[in-house]
This record gives C-alpha cells, sequence and structure tokens, in this order.
C-alpha cells in the first residue's frame, strides 16, 4: 500500500465519486475502503463513497 493512509501519501489507484463522478487518485485501506488523496476524505461535492475506476 502507499504509506501512511492519514498523511496523503502515493496513490494505489484512481476511484470516482459515485455521486458526482469527480475523479480522484486514492489509496486502498486495509479493509477495502478507497481514501481519496489531498481531500479531507470528502468529494467537493460532499459524498464520501468512491469506486475504482477500472483498467483497460
Amino acid at each position: 500500500m502507499g504509506g501512511d493512509p492519514n498523511s496523503g501519501g502515493d496513490p494505489d489507484d484512481l476511484a470516482r465519486c459515485t455521486d458526482c463522478g469527480h475523479v480522484y487518485p486514492v489509496q486502498r485501506l486495509d479493509d477495502g475502503t478507497l481514501r481519496p488523496i489531498g481531500i479531507e476524505g470528502v468529494c467537493r461535492c460532499g459524498n464520501d463513497e468512491f469506486r475504482r475506476l477500472r483498467r483497460e
């Protein structure tokens, strides 16, 4: 994983906000949740749920 999830760190993936669709670099936490990097854990729209982007 990409370092301490409370201090930023390197992204593991990209994820999209499930509400507005904004994309963020994220870290995958041990429990499987996605934590966006560079923000306080919520999207600019206020949503806190993210879905990993599929790689083609």
